[in-house]
């Protein structure tokens, strides 16, 4: 069976508010659908992480993956992906987005050629369901009314953990989980994403401050770019002031070996969508096991959360933890574009039973999601602490991007 083609489309669908965080402004969601067709008429659906810059990873899959993948055998998944990575000279972290979404769409392949979900032929055919967070583009910063009317809000619909993005300011952010906590009680667990956004003594001071008011885990307190990023989480670790949380901007399992070298963290975060795809996340499942780190995946749009729910009802009982959920409104990705959406029971994503993803594209409303120029997430980047910078204030709103065709 040899591959054929690959297709690429982006889609865009706006957000009702702007999500405010540590990070930036978000306006919009944007997934990259990627479709591997073969020469025996089975096609397989994958997704591939956008960051944040679409139109270059597009390019990425369109000028220098999909040549090397067509005329490849599309049920040598391992074969395809090592020449795909190690083929992508120079091109790093993106590339690894990239060739995610060929990945997930030649498992798609594998599990619609032999009549399996992607989740049973990963070993995992006994999960049935596994358990969320709340988490993407939700409870981000806003008066605190309102983000606790917010948090109840998805505790009532029976989910037992989400979380709240930080960044804001080290006595903001304790306020805020010491808050969330004391009106949802000890039965839901709240997490904090600082997306990048502290020093390294502001990490020690709200990670002591986050411990004492229980918070599940610090997610992403430091800059990911910057070389000493693995040092620093490791170092954060083996302080034990609160869980640390990291790994959803690490790539590959090199990179998570490294991670895990250098000191570790309490919950590795990998993304079927960003990390290489299926393979990769499966293999960065196993050093996580072996390392006795609890695996909580990172998830986004539509087909890529589908792609993440398979890939978590495989990871190794002993280390497997929530996986993200976005139960944001007016949401296409997810709820339209879809055949076959996830389920959600009881705070818990049901594992599609269909071969492969078990879903299929409506390219109709795919079609109805036009792809929007502009940025995501407005991104502010690193600001120096409110204490010595008073300044630093909340970026403005971004304007409304412009649609345009995929």
């Amino acid at each position: 069976m040899k591959i054929t083609a690959v297709e690429t489309y982006l889609v865009s669908a706006p957000l009702d508010v702007i999500w405010n965080t540590g990070i930036g402004s978000g306006t919009r969601r944007d997934e990259l659908l990627v479709v591997v067709r073969t020469d025996e008429n089975v096609y397989g659906l994958g997704s591939s992480y956008h960051a944040h810059a679409p139109l270059a990873v597009k390019a990425l899959i369109d000028e220098k993956l999909a040549p090397m993948a067509i005329g490849e055998d599309a049920l040598d998944i391992q074969g395809v992906w090592e020449k795909l990575h190690y083929g992508s000279v120079y091109l790093g972290a993106a590339a690894v987005s990239a060739l995610s979404g060929i990945d997930i769409a030649l498992w798609d392949i594998l599990g619609k050629v032999t009549g399996q979900p992607i989740a049973r032929l990963l070993g995992g055919g006994g999960v049935d369901r596994v358990v969320a967070y709340i988490g993407c583009m939700v409870l981000g910063h806003k008066p605190m009314e309102d983000l606790l009317a917010e948090a109840k809000s998805y505790a009532d619909m029976g989910f037992k953990a989400l979380k709240v993005r930080g960044g804001a300011g080290v006595e903001r952010d304790i306020e805020v989980v010491r808050e969330t906590r004391k009106l949802l009680g000890p039965g839901v667990d709240v997490m904090i994403d600082m997306n990048a956004s502290y020093s390294w003594p502001e990490a020690v001071r709200v990670a002591r401050g986050l411990g004492e008011v229980g918070a599940f885990w610090m997610e992403d307190p430091f800059d990911y770019t910057v070389a000493n990023h693995h040092d620093d989480v490791g170092r954060l670790t083996k302080m034990a002031l609160v869980p640390i949380a990291s790994g959803g901007n690490v790539y590959t399992r090199y990179d998570v070996r490294n991670l895990f070298e250098r000191g570790g963290v309490d919950f590795i975060t990998p993304d079927a969508v960003k990390c290489g795809g299926i393979s990769e996340a499966m293999k960065v499942a196993h050093l996580a096991s072996a390392a006795n780190v609890l695996v909580a995946p990172h998830t986004l749009n539509g087909l890529g959360q589908v792609a993440n729910v398979h890939f978590a009802a495989a990871i190794p009982s002993h280390v497997r933890a929530h996986v993200e959920w976005d139960p944001g409104s007016n949401n296409p990705l997810r709820d339209d574009m879809l055949t076959n959406p996830i389920k959600v029971v009881d705070g818990f994503l049901k594992v599609p039973t269909g071969p492969g993803l078990g879903t299929d594209l409506k390219w109709d409303v795919v079609r109805q999601l036009p792809f929007s120029t502009g940025e995501e997430i407005k991104g502010h980047g690193k600001r120096r602490s409110r204490r010595w910078n008073q300044s630093a204030a909340a970026p403005a709103p971004s304007k409304a991007a412009e649609p345009v065709n995929a």
